[in-house]
C-alpha cells in the first residue's frame, strides 16, 4: 500500500508525506499505517471509523476533520489518498 498523507489549513497544504509498505489494503493494516503516518507528523491519531476506510477503498481518498481527533488540532483537514499503482 502506498498512501499520501496531507494536512491542510486555510486551503493550503502545510504538510505532505507518503508512506509505502508491503501491507495489504485492509482496515487493520490501514489503521496501523495511519498511526505510523500521524506519529511521523507529530500528530495524534484520529478516530478512524468504517466509513473512513470504505471511502478510501471506494474512492481512493478519505479525510479527517478536527472533530475526528480527540486532542485539539490547528488545521482544517487531513487527507489520505491511496496512490498505489496496482490499485489505480
Amino acid at each position: 500500500m502506498k498512501l499520501w498523507f496531507k494536512i491542510l489549513k486555510d486551503d493550503k497544504m502545510i504538510y505532505s508525506a507518503t508512506e509505502e509498505n508491503s501491507l495489504s489494503l485492509n482496515q487493520e493494516d490501514y489503521e496501523r499505517t495511519l498511526t505510523e503516518m500521524c506519529h511521523k507528523a507529530n500528530l495524534s491519531t484520529p478516530v478512524s471509523l468504517v466509513p473512513h476506510f470504505m471511502s478510501l477503498v471506494r474512492f481512493n481518498v478519505t479525510d479527517y476533520l478536527p472533530r475526528d481527533f480527540i486532542e485539539s488540532v490547528d488545521f482544517d483537514k487531513v487527507i489520505i489518498e491511496n496512490i498505489s499503482e496496482e490499485d489505480s
